[in-house]
């Protein structure tokens, strides 16, 4: 989401020189326009919506081109909670983004089994939020984990063997589920897993880098 983050970032700071107010959705819609439109970048919205509004969100795209953005309210002892369990890695590993998605775009188009795991995955999004608004994060590991391999299904460069030895060591140190933040291929790992397995994870994972 660098890209999307920058773009929201930099359009803030010119309405702020000129002396205007620009809000969260005219920012994220502009910044849209900019990388979707004009540079033709092969990216869906995500990033610049949950970049323009922060937060704990839950942002639904709907087929007419709209965007929902609805905070998911829960417990502050569940957002503490949550952020405790979370542990993010840095693989060294980068990678041109445009080109996994658009072979994910175009896996998507023509193969229905990767259209039945987006629509998957879709409901995984609708089963955290329940969860979250719940207290309950039980059962978040696992429809993390799900919502992984899901993923790797969408195209060849999401993953790789060495992606999958690290989460497969990181699973066996403790980890109730993960995924390699943004398009995939590098980047960020992302583990969720009880604080007292923090330590033990990382051990397992000395090639990585704790963010």
């Amino acid at each position: 989401g660098s890209s999307s983050t920058y773009t929201v970032g930099l359009l803030n700071a010119l309405y702020a020189h000129n002396g205007r107010f620009a809000g969260a959705e005219r920012l994220a819609r502009e910044a849209c326009s900019i990388e979707i439109e004009r540079c033709g970048a092969p990216i869906g919205k995500q990033d610049q919506y949950i970049a323009a509004f922060g937060g704990l969100q839950f942002i639904q795209f709907n087929p007419d081109e709209t965007v929902y953005v609805d905070p998911i309210i829960c417990s502050p002892r569940t957002k503490q909670q949550l952020e405790r369990r979370l542990l993010m890695l840095y693989t060294g590993n980068t990678r041109q983004t445009g080109d996994i998605l658009r072979e994910q775009q175009a896996n998507t188009e023509r193969d229905e089994a990767r259209r039945a795991s987006l629509a998957r995955m879709v409901e995984l999004a609708h089963a955290l939020r329940a969860a979250l608004i719940a207290d309950d994060l039980a059962a978040f590991g696992e429809l993390l984990h799900e919502g992984w391999v899901r993923k790797r299904e969408l195209a060849s460069g999401i993953s790789s063997p060495q992606i999958d030895g690290w989460y497969a060591r990181a699973r066996a140190a403790g980890a109730a589920g993960g995924k390699i933040l943004g398009a995939g291929g590098g980047g960020f790992l992302l583990l969720y897993a009880p604080e007292e397995r923090h330590e033990a994870i990382v051990a397992a994972l000395p090639e990585l880098r704790p963010t």
